[in-house]
């Protein structure tokens, strides 16, 4: 009820905002600057909802794990056929397990890694089936079926239907909050935004992850990129040896489902020591 509440909400913001255009006719100089603060105003906060990571208004969200020196790296837009990989091998030999937010019609074209993925003890999580550039804007039918065919597409490949959900690139929508309460997902957002995407230089991707990483931190990288993810791969071993020698344990971002009856759960985190 309260997430509808805040949809009808928005839609009236959105309604309220455009239609203030109406008080430019007939046209005088106060009008414009009436009209110009009321559409300015409406759009920077309908821009805010719709596009921060971490606000709460349009869907509930956590992007912090629990535990004192705690933190947890997560990868989105995969499975790369060989980025991913590369990237398992890298956390099997560190002992690192990783939350995994796989892209559905990705997951279905490369479902053993997928499967590997979750064998080898790491998180895989819902991510939409399409990774839709505008994700924001969809038709309610639209966004409905990119929530359902990514998380069918997990059991497909997995046997399961994933808990966890995030969106492309923290996008949100105004109707997000009631249908991942009704598909039973929880979405984790993140608190480190390491900016993989658009660095060229492993050492200042390696170091600008080590400045901001704080207790509880979940961070945002990428093992899928048009030209490739080689920047992260030569930056992650760096990164990790470097929190390990300031006392952080690596977790997931959430608990594992239930494979066979039983409860797969992430190692307790301890204190740093």
């Amino acid at each position: 009820m309260i997430d509808m509440a805040r949809s009808a909400i928005f839609f009236l913001l959105f309604l309220v905002t455009n239609a203030s255009l109406a008080l430019l006719y007939p046209f005088t100089l106060s009008r414009f600057l009436l009209v110009a603060s009321i559409y300015g105003i409406g759009t920077v906060v309908m821009l805010y909802l719709l596009f921060h990571p971490r606000n709460q208004w349009l869907v509930a969200n956590r992007s912090r794990v629990d535990g004192a020196g705690c933190v947890a790296l997560t990868f989105d837009d995969g499975p790369d056929p060989v980025d991913t990989p590369k990237l398992l091998d890298m956390l099997r030999d560190k002992g690192v397990k990783a939350t995994f937010f796989v892209v559905g019609k990705r997951a279905d074209q490369y479902p053993e890694i997928v499967r590997r993925t979750w064998a080898e003890g790491h998180l895989v999580a819902n991510h939409t089936w399409s990774h839709h550039a505008l994700f924001c804007f969809l038709m309610p039918g639209h966004l409905r079926a990119e929530i359902e065919r990514g998380t069918e597409s997990i059991s497909r490949s997995c046997g399961f239907r994933s808990r966890f959900f995030r969106s492309p690139v923290g996008l949100r929508h105004p109707l997000l909050g009631p249908y991942l309460k009704e598909a039973g997902l929880e979405y984790v957002s993140w608190s480190v935004r390491t900016r993989d995407t658009l660095t060229a230089n492993s050492s200042v991707l390696a170091q600008r992850i080590l400045n901001k990483v704080a207790s509880g931190d979940i961070i945002l990288l990428h093992d899928h990129l048009p030209a490739g993810t080689d920047v992260m791969l030569e930056a992650l071993p760096r990164v990790i040896d470097g929190l390990r020698e300031r006392g952080f344990q690596f977790v997931l971002a959430g608990s594992r489902e239930h494979v066979g009856g039983r409860p797969l759960e992430p190692a307790p985190c301890e204190s740093a020591r």
